[in-house]
């Protein structure tokens, strides 16, 4: 790896939640949100990540932009030519940083709010910054408008005159104003339709070509990720279970939560017959997980070492890039799934 190209690098990250009990309230556990995972974002790349719900993905976000402070490990972010450690940062020096740091909230109704109008809500960040004049701050709010595709002439407006797709075009409008360079893009279409998904996710591509930006994307919907993803991060029940190109997880899964995730994609021809191999049970207590590999209490190819031994994310050697963290990876023969990208999303292919 080109350490030049790293633009944020994650190491160790945790973050339990206390649970709290009794009249005191004193903390009898900790949900393990996110339990001890490292990655790296290239500059200009889009690195997915994608579980079933409640599996640290957007914790992970959250802590990287220090909405949520993390337990534990380091979070480095290039400023200028060096790696910087942004969660040892004060208020101060951290309100620095957040210029180039964003993102865009997946529910784009409870995202904005309702008492200001978009002018209001698409400026904020300049206020907090001190960034210009009040004509100058209005005049570049018009001017981001225009970009997602937002008629300038309504910013006077409120959020609830607006539809799904155009509020979500809003908080896209708020994350790009201060010209980040890395933008958390939490869920951002999931709350959408379908052709709207389309719509935001060709105007999510059309941004990162033109301000080079970089994303975090967080997606449950393996159609969505792949579509927009170079590569994908699988995370279960806090940890990273496996990383690689976004073609390589989609044809060559070596991890079995990654081929039963990619068996659940839902294929849009309904002559089609599929064999799935289904998950049985449900996720494991993030305030108890399972011994050794927390997805053994699922897994179709378990073994005696799954339930005591906790395996180690490694490279696979001759595929640069993908890691996996399962004791059988070399033995196991794992079905993928016909990648999307090609086609489109779902088929569909819309102007932004």
């Amino acid at each position: 790896m080109n350490t030049n190209q790293v633009i944020l690098e994650v190491s160790n990250l945790k973050k339990y939640f206390p649970i709290r009990k009794g009249l005191f309230r004193r903390t009898v556990g900790y949900v393990k949100a996110v339990d001890d995972i490292s990655f790296f974002i290239r500059e200009g790349e889009t690195l997915g990540m994608v579980g079933e719900s409640g599996c640290g993905k957007t914790t992970t976000g959250r802590c990287i932009l220090r909405l949520y402070e993390p337990t534990a490990g380091t979070i480095k972010f290039r400023t200028d030519n060096d790696l910087i450690e942004i969660n040892s940062l004060n208020e101060h020096q951290m309100k620095a940083v957040r210029r180039q740091l964003q993102i865009i909230f997946q529910d784009p109704f409870s995202s904005l709010d309702p008492r200001m109008s978009v002018k209001d809500i698409i400026c904020e960040p300049l206020l907090l910054q001190g960034i210009g004049t009040r004509k100058q701050q209005i005049d570049r709010v018009a001017e981001i408008m225009a970009r997602v595709g937002l008629d300038a002439g309504l910013m006077n407006r409120y959020p609830h005159e607006f539809s799904g797709g155009q509020r979500q075009r809003i908080g896209i409008a708020r994350s790009l104003i201060l010209q980040p360079r890395l933008i958390v893009c939490d869920e951002p279409v999931s709350a959408l339709d379908v052709s709207v998904q389309a719509q935001v996710l060709n105007l999510l591509m059309e941004l990162q070509d033109e301000f080079q930006l970089t994303y975090l994307f967080v997606a449950h919907d393996l159609s969505v990720v792949e579509y927009i993803s170079d590569r994908i991060i699988v995370m279960y029940l806090g940890k990273i279970v496996e990383v690689a190109q976004s073609d390589q997880i989609y044809q060559h899964p070596r991890h079995p939560y990654t081929e039963a995730l990619l068996a659940a994609i839902p294929v849009a021809d309904p002559r089609a017959h599929r064999q799935r191999k289904l998950l049985e049970g449900t996720v494991p207590n993030p305030a108890n997980p399972p011994p050794g590999c927390h997805f053994h209490t699922r897994c179709l190819y378990a073994q005696e070492i799954c339930r005591q031994k906790v395996p180690q994310l490694v490279e696979i050697p001759g595929e640069q890039d993908h890691y996996v963290s399962c004791h059988f990876y070399e033995e196991l023969d794992l079905k993928g799934f016909v990648p999307v990208k090609s086609a489109g999303l779902l088929g569909l292919e819309t102007d932004a």
